[in-house]
Parts: C-alpha cells; structure tokens; sequence
C-alpha cells in the first residue's frame, strides 16, 4: 500500500482557498476541479510500503524536534504534460525543507534530487490549444491570492485513509 505524508488545512483555510478561487472557476466550468474535501499538500511519497508501523517509527524519529511554520501562496499556477495541472504555489519556507531533507536522510530509497515545493493541485483538464493556454496563463497571472495558514501537523495516509497525525511544536 501506498503511503503519503501530507499537509491537511483547516476546513477554514479550504473555504478560503474555494472562496478566493470561486470567480477563476466560474469561467472555467469545464476543469475537473479539486473537491474542497481534498485539498492537501503532498510533503512526501514513500511509494509501496508493506509495514507501515516501522515507517512510523521511522518518521517520529524524522519529525520529533521540528518547529510549526506558515504557508504563504502567493499565485495560481500550471503544468503541462499529458493534461494541464493548475496548483496553488507556495513560497518557500525553511522548515517544511528541513522536514524534507531528514525524510529523505531516513529514507535513502526515496530520495529525489529536486528541491521541495509546496504547492496544492486544485484542477486539471486536457491540453488546450496555444490561444487557450496563453488566455489561460494571462488569467491565473490577474488572479490575487493572499492567504496564509499555520501548520502545526503533517498527517500520514495509506491511500486515502489516515492512518496517523504527527505533531509540530
């Protein structure tokens, strides 16, 4: 089973996220657009994992002395590959990056050279055409996003089940 360490925001946050989203999304009614249940913050994949409990010792020892921090997003953004992706994109932020780094001190097989970027994925569609992706991009660059929210815990997920809630202090 696939294991998934990731940021859950408050269900206040969520109605923020969806508020400041809510015009953007009335003019692209044809996204498949993230429920509001799902949002989350993907902080790590472990992949296939069949004992979960010694992957949660591990990760009590990987997260025991780390600080709470805030998240600051600061626009909308999107990727293309076989579908458009649109994510909320956050700055950086130092201890969210010291978490990465012991996760991937403990977990040698995970390791990825690329830098931890917190974003949250709100959409996809399928891939336009140029016209639509320069009016696409022109748009998300009007759109103002002002939020920020404290993360004070990262939840542990098999599938799409939590299995466990470490604390920050």
């Amino acid at each position: 089973m696939r294991l998934l360490l990731k940021i859950e925001p408050s269900d206040k946050t969520k109605k923020e996220i969806f508020y400041q989203l809510s015009d953007f999304k009335k003019i692209y009614p044809q996204f498949q657009w993230e429920s509001i249940e799902n949002y989350s913050i993907l902080v790590h994949s472990f992949g296939e994992f069949s004992d979960p409990k010694r992957t949660i010792n591990k990760l009590e020892t990987a997260l025991f002395d780390k600080k709470l921090f805030y998240l600051y997003a600061y626009k909308v953004a999107l990727t293309i590959q076989d579908k458009i992706t649109l994510y909320l994109d956050f700055r950086r932020e130092k201890e969210i990056e010291r978490i990465n780094e012991s996760i991937k001190e403990l977990f040698p097989m995970t390791q990825s050279s690329e830098k931890y970027v917190p974003h949250l994925i709100i959409a996809n569609y399928k891939i336009p055409s140029k016209q639509q992706y320069f009016v696409i991009k022109k748009r998300l660059a009007n759109l103002d996003i002002d939020l920020s929210f404290k993360v004070n815990r990262l939840s542990l997920f098999k599938g799409d089940k939590r299995i466990r809630v470490f604390k920050l202090i």
